[in-house]
């Protein structure tokens, strides 16, 4: 028996004219690409990391507080400075402490090298512990000094080895009225210039308060201009007062200079609070108790605005 072929006919689609209509979709035709969604997870996955590092950062500047050094000479002409302090440390703390979250404190003292003094520098670890600070800053002895310069250089390097926390911003208020001995002075052969740059790689700041009434204390930051961070050129043998502008324009922190002693209490606790994004809180804190605006206090939120936009310009956080 003979297959029958049959064929089966579909009427053909008809433009008006009666042309034949090829159908396109509308939608081109996806296609599948290993390589695609390779990148694509491989960018998931980073903004995934982008995500946790974000929340971590958030987290740790919810925690982040200040490590304050106090760097003082205690040699003989500063030996006014050391009984304020002593006097008046309790106070010192009680304001920063109720003002700054998560705030440490360390203390370094020094004196001078071959003097004949028991020390050459004597340091406090940051701690929370106030009794303890109390304690070591009564209980250490003021010197005699050597030569007319001071052991600072030794201070900055004992600096570099504190004890500083891995999330709070890093301060150092330096008060004296001598410069460091230069390389071939120091019988260790720190060289204070080296040191310096080594504090700022480690994001310390360095405030400075010239102790001595030679010289205007609102002109301080203007005796040596240099940039934030710019080691490019080595200075040596600057004067004493010269030494505290460089070394806090160097590091973006404020030079200033004291009028009477016990200003040493206010600029410190105008310094701390600069340090840890404080220092309108403490302004309207201090006005309840003085009435007036303090000088000090005033000078140093202004020059801690003009920082902030050299740190901008700079790139600097």
């Amino acid at each position: 028996m003979e297959k029958v072929e049959t064929k089966l006919h579909l009427p053909a689609l008809k433009k008006p004219s009666g042309s034949l209509v090829v159908k396109k979709d509308d939608k081109p035709v996806k296609t599948f690409s290993i390589s695609s969604v390779q990148k694509q997870g491989a960018l998931g996955n980073i903004l995934k990391g982008e995500s946790i590092r974000q929340k971590m950062h958030k987290e740790q500047q919810a925690h982040k507080g200040l490590d304050l050094v106090l760097m003082g000479d205690l040699t003989g002409s500063m030996y006014a400075y050391h009984a304020i302090l002593k006097r008046k440390f309790t106070e010192i703390c009680t304001t920063l402490f109720q003002l700054i979250p998560n705030l440490r404190i360390g203390i370094i003292f020094y004196l001078d090298h071959g003097s004949g003094d028991v020390y050459v520098t004597k340091v406090q670890p940051l701690t929370v512990n106030v009794e303890q600070l109390q304690t070591f800053i009564s209980g250490t002895p003021d010197g005699n000094g050597g030569d007319s310069d001071e052991a600072v250089e030794d201070a900055l390097y004992d600096a570099l080895e504190m004890n500083w926390s891995e999330i709070n911003a890093r301060s150092i208020v330096l008060f004296g009225d001598a410069r460091p001995h230069e390389v071939c002075a120091c019988p260790h052969q720190y060289d204070y210039f080296n040191i310096v740059r080594l504090l700022f790689e480690k994001q310390v700041t360095i405030n400075t308060v010239y102790c001595s009434t030679g010289v205007d204390y609102r002109r301080l930051t203007e005796l040596h201009k240099v940039g934030i961070g710019d080691f490019s050129h080595r200075i040596s043998r600057l004067d004493d007062a010269c030494f505290f502008s460089w070394i806090a324009n160097v590091t973006g922190g404020v030079a200033i200079g004291v009028q009477q002693i016990d200003d040493i209490v206010d600029i410190i606790k105008a310094m701390a609070a600069k340090d840890a994004g404080k220092i309108d809180e403490l302004e309207k804190e201090e006005l309840k108790i003085t009435l007036r605006p303090i000088p000090a206090l005033v000078h140093i939120k202004e020059q801690a605005k003009l920082i902030e936009e050299k740190k901008k310009l700079l790139g600097y956080k």
